[in-house]
């Protein structure tokens, strides 16, 4: 009966052990975040390094002040500020870096299906910032002019590289607007947007994840929308760069 009694003791005595430590974790990433219980929560490391990210954010359909609380073993907390929207969510991936980086995003609700996307490197007592769609956006840009006979060339301004596209698939109205009955251009021109999607993709060949985005082009109306350019990018240990860019565009 003693021996029970220790026991039961000792075990007791182990759990109140184990949930002080809980809440102590829980304290200092409140502390950082601030009250209320976390939206998502992902494992992260530096080196041997272990701790967690914490996702937190004020509202239910559109969540605001978005924000990513950080806490490593034996290290202080810190926060990383992100864009509010809708549908925020957090998650670590292995692009070929030393660790996992944390991809955050969310929506923006807005026409065109836009979001917000970054992808951070986590330290013990910092961060890094290595991917964010409107930077991206901003330096690699992409033009678009209609053609005669129906077709499209788009270009990459920062190369020069450029390929044409039959666009006949097109609805006839705003085909019709476009193209004169003799296949001359009538002024009309195609606008090519931000990048509006963002979304790792793994390579089944290598086990690594890469970086996909896209971005639409329309003309006359957004709902005209001709296709997406599509650009493959990968994790070079320092920055996320384009291995492969295509245009894509519905067969329906």
């Amino acid at each position: 009966m003693t021996k029970r009694i220790l026991l039961m003791s000792t075990i007791i005595a182990l759990f109140s052990t184990i949930m002080y430590c809980f809440s102590v974790a829980d304290k200092n990433i409140a502390y950082a975040a601030g009250d209320g219980d976390a939206i998502q929560v992902v494992a992260v490391r530096d080196g041997n390094a272990a701790g967690i990210a914490s996702l937190y954010g004020t509202g239910g359909i559109y969540v605001s002040d978005l924000r990513v609380a950080v806490h490593f073993e034996n290290y202080d907390p810190y926060e990383i500020k992100l864009e509010d929207g809708y549908s925020p969510m957090i998650a670590a991936f292995d692009f070929g870096a030393e660790d996992k980086l944390l991809f955050c995003s969310s929506q923006t609700g807005g026409s065109g299906g836009y979001g917000n996307y970054r992808i951070y490197r986590l330290k013990t007592d910092s961060y890094q910032l290595l991917y964010d769609d409107k930077t991206d956006s901003k330096n690699a840009r992409f033009d678009a002019e209609f053609e005669s006979d129906g077709f499209m060339r788009i270009r990459n301004d920062k190369t020069q590289y450029a390929l044409d596209v039959y666009v006949g698939y097109m609805e006839k109205s705003f085909y019709d607007m476009i193209f004169s009955p003799d296949g001359s251009v009538k002024g009309e021109r195609p606008y090519v947007n931000d990048i509006s999607f963002v979304s790792p993709s793994l390579n089944p060949s290598d086990g690594m994840w890469r970086l996909i985005t896209y971005r639409s082009v329309a003309a006359v109306a957004e709902v005209n929308r001709l296709g997406y350019i599509v650009r493959t990018l990968y994790f070079d240990g320092s920055e996320f760069v384009p291995s492969f860019t295509e245009f894509t565009i519905s067969l329906q």
